[in-house]
C-alpha cells in the first residue's frame, strides 16, 4: 500500500505519461506530414519535368511511317522512362536548394501550427524525484507498482531498477542507443568558462574513433583564448539538433589534451567532417592541438525519446 505522498507522486507520473503519449501522437503527425510533403514535392517536380520534356519532344518528333499503334507504344515507353529518370533525379536534388528551402519553410509552418500542443507537454519532459531526473524509468516504475504488490514505495522500485540497470547487457543496449545518436551528428556547442567564471560557447566539429563512442576529438589553434579554458578540464556540450530533434547533452565529462596529432586523425576527419583537412594549410595542421572530451554520462533527447546514458569506466 503506497503512502499518500507516494500516491501523489504516482498520480503525477500517470499525468506525465498521458501527456507524453499525446506529445508522441503530435510528433507522429508532424513526421508523417513532413514525409508526405517531401514525397509529393519530388513527385510533382518529376511530373512537371516530364511534361516539359514531352513538349520539347513533341515539337521535334518525327515518326516517319510508323503506325498509330507503334507511335503510341513509343510514346508510352518514352513517358515511363522519362518519369522514372526524373523521379530518380529529383530524389537526389531534393537535398539541395531551392527544394530544401521549400522543405524548411514547410517544416517551420508545421512547428508553428503544432507549437501549442508541443509546448503544453514540454514541462513534463523532465521529472525530478529527490533532485534526480527519473523520466526514463517512469514507465518501469508504474509497471512494477501495478504488477508486483511486494513493492510498497517509489523508493523501493527505483532501487530495484537501479540494480537491474547495473547489468552489463543493459549497458550495451544504452551504448547502442548512444551510438545511434552520435552517428547523426558531428557538430556541438562547447561551453567553457574563463578564470573569472565568464561563460563562453563555441560551435565545434568533432570526430569519434571506432573504439570509444563516448570520447570525442576536436582540434583548435594554439593561440586561441579557449586553450586556457579547455586546459581547466571543465566544460559542457550540447550537439546541434538533427531534423528528428536528436541531441546529446552533458556536463559530466572530462576535457584533456589528446596524444594525437591532426595528421594521425586525417582519415577520420575526411570521413566524418569532409573538407576540414583541405581548409587548413600544412603549417596550420602541424600547429593544431587535439583535445578529447570523455563523456561520463549524457542525456539523449529527440522528439520521442528522453533518457540518460551512463558510461562504465575502468
Amino acid at each position: 500500500m503506497l503512502s499518500k505522498k507516494d500516491q501523489a507522486i504516482v498520480d503525477d507520473m500517470i499525468v506525465r505519461e498521458h501527456n507524453m503519449k499525446k506529445r508522441q501522437q503530435v510528433i507522429g503527425v508532424i513526421m508523417h506530414k513532413r514525409r508526405l510533403f517531401k514525397q509529393r514535392l519530388v513527385m510533382y517536380a518529376a511530373i512537371l519535368t516530364t511534361a516539359g520534356f514531352w513538349i520539347v519532344y513533341r515539337y521535334f518528333a518525327r515518326y516517319g511511317n510508323l503506325s498509330i499503334i507503334n507511335i503510341i507504344q513509343v510514346n508510352v515507353l518514352l513517358t515511363v522512362i522519362l518519369l522514372f529518370f526524373n523521379f530518380y533525379i529529383w530524389q537526389k536534388l531534393v537535398n539541395y536548394n531551392p527544394l530544401q528551402m521549400l522543405i524548411k519553410h514547410y517544416n517551420n509552418r508545421l512547428r508553428v501550427q503544432y507549437a501549442g500542443a508541443l509546448l503544453a507537454s514540454k514541462r513534463w519532459l523532465q521529472f525530478y524525484y529527490h533532485k534526480r531526473e527519473i523520466s526514463p524509468m517512469i514507465p518501469q516504475i508504474l509497471y512494477y507498482l501495478q504488477a508486483k504488490p511486494e513493492f510498497t514505495s517509489v523508493d523501493q522500485v527505483i532501487a530495484y531498477i537501479d540494480a537491474q540497470n547495473a547489468n552489463p547487457h543493459i549497458h550495451q543496449n544504452d551504448l547502442r542507443k548512444f551510438q545511434k545518436f552520435v552517428k547523426q551528428t558531428n557538430e556541438m556547442m562547447l561551453s567553457t568558462a574563463d578564470e573569472k567564471g565568464q561563460p563562453a560557447s563555441r560551435q565545434m566539429r568533432f570526430i569519434v574513433l571506432d573504439d570509444a563512442p563516448n570520447v570525442w576529438y576536436f582540434g583548435t589553434a594554439p593561440d586561441t583564448p579557449k586553450i586556457e579554458e579547455l586546459d581547466r578540464g571543465v566544460a559542457a556540450i550540447h550537439t546541434m539538433p538533427t531534423s528528428e530533434g536528436m541531441t546529446i547533452a552533458s556536463n559530466q565529462l572530462r576535457v584533456y589534451r589528446a596524444q594525437y596529432k591532426l595528421d594521425e586523425l586525417a582519415d577520420y576527419y575526411n570521413a566524418q567532417v569532409p573538407g576540414f583537412m583541405d581548409s587548413l594549410s600544412e603549417e596550420d595542421r602541424q600547429r593544431e592541438i587535439i583535445y578529447a572530451i570523455e563523456l561520463k554520462s549524457a542525456r539523449l533527447d529527440s522528439w520521442t525519446q528522453h533518457e540518460e546514458v551512463t558510461f562504465i569506466t575502468d
